[in-house]
């Protein structure tokens, strides 16, 4: 086990690097920071929900790092949107920021975020589920292989009404768009940002998608490309409130940085659509482990603040009582033996309990999109080797 000096939690290392391969091929694979998975997953093994914020905003910009570059050389990337959404971004992640600290301040960060993330996951799995869904019903009609969706009636419409000056042309995904339509969206996906201790991506690819009307596999190019930014800046602010476990940041890195190889590699052999299936999959489970741990609160309610008053009785400070009291074995000998509440420690056990299966639900499904992921990279490589041998065989007898 390791001492995590800053928030005080005990955590063994290898969590910490399945963690961080795990949201490098899946944050690879859909573009994303991969905080929707580490937030909940690092508050799920004890971290505090502010301190779990900050250490993943601390590892997301490395991490967006090596998967910007492989698809920077795939022509998935948009400089020039990424640039000026990031104008907005950087000022949304800092209100967002400020707005977590005033939440914990208050005592609600915890309930406020899981309830954001639960809006927000659920939203997406709807409705990437559903256009999946109808994609693959106009393939059955059709007989045609619907290989992405590229925009709709809503991007279509902003692009043609919020013509505003002035517009830029993206070569990259080949349309116009107005500087301000872009500005607004990253001061919003950067504040959901700043407040879930997110790089943006679990907003800003669907939004890139649906109200921009970028191409699937250029919306995740584009932002991670500027997840490297907003995810830098966001670690720098919570770095300077004290809010990062460093030690846990490294390790994660470590295991990203291979994980992103693989995620990314991947979009070079699947198509857009898949990638939006695999999404919607992916925000069920991260759904359901948050409601979870929201369900589990209504248990630690029961016995937070009398335990709280008793470690302070005994001379305990409240920062150091608070970490406390998620450990089994510490609060066992005080709520039954120097408390004498047996009903603290009952709610206790069901609160741990539930907050372990959801732990369990998060992880083995994130392990089995990143091994479904690497299944596809395994197949595409496979496919395109065996379509080079026929190539050539084919080239030899021509000949």
């Amino acid at each position: 086990m390791m001492h995590m000096p800053m928030s005080g939690v005990e955590m063994a290392w290898w969590p910490l690097l399945l963690i961080g391969f795990t949201v490098g091929v899946v944050g690879g694979y859909f573009g994303l920071g991969g905080a929707w998975l580490v937030t909940p997953a690092l508050n799920l093994f004890g971290f505090p929900m502010v301190y779990a914020v900050g250490t993943d905003m601390a590892h997301v910009a490395g991490k967006s790092v090596v998967s910007t570059f492989r698809h920077w050389k795939f022509g998935h990337v948009s400089v020039i949107i990424a640039l000026t959404m990031l104008i907005g971004t950087m000022a949304g992640v800092e209100v967002g920021a400020q707005s977590l600290m005033f939440l914990n301040k208050k005592g609600l960060a915890g309930p406020v975020v899981r309830y954001i993330y639960m809006v927000l996951l659920f939203s997406m799995f709807f409705f990437m589920l559903k256009e999946y869904l109808q994609a693959k019903k106009v393939e059955k009609i059709t007989g045609k292989e619907v290989k992405d969706l590229v925009g709709n009636k809503v991007s279509r419409w902003i692009q043609k009404n919020l013509d505003v000056w002035p517009v830029i042309y993206c070569k990259t995904a080949r349309m116009r768009i107005s500087v301000w339509a872009l500005i607004f969206l990253g001061i919003f996906t950067g504040f959901v940002a700043g407040i879930l201790g997110i790089g943006g991506g679990l907003l800003r690819v669907p939004a890139l998608i649906y109200l921009v009307g970028v191409p699937t596999k250029i919306a995740v190019g584009t932002d991670l490309f500027e997840v490297m930014f907003s995810g830098a800046y966001g670690g720098f602010t919570y770095g300077a409130k004290g809010m990062v476990e460093l030690l846990a940041a490294s390790i994660m890195l470590c295991g990203a940085a291979v994980g992103a190889q693989f995620g990314t590699i991947c979009t070079k052999y699947v198509y857009g659509i898949t990638i939006r299936l695999v999404y919607a999959i992916c925000c069920f489970f991260a759904f359901t482990s948050v409601v979870l741990k929201q369900v589990a609160s209504g248990y630690v309610k029961v016995y937070e603040k009398g335990i709280l008053q008793v470690l302070q009785a005994q001379g305990i400070s409240n920062t150091k009582a608070k970490i406390m009291i998620q450990y089994p074995e510490q609060m066992q000998n005080y709520m039954l033996n120097v408390a004498h509440r047996p009903d603290w420690w009952q709610a206790f056990q069901t609160g741990y309990t539930i907050n372990m299966i959801g732990c369990a639900v998060i992880l083995t499904a994130a392990c089995g999109v990143c091994s479904f992921i690497i299944y596809l990279l395994v197949v595409g490589i496979m496919k395109e080797k065996r379509e080079k041998r026929q190539m050539d065989q084919a080239a030899k007898s021509g000949a």
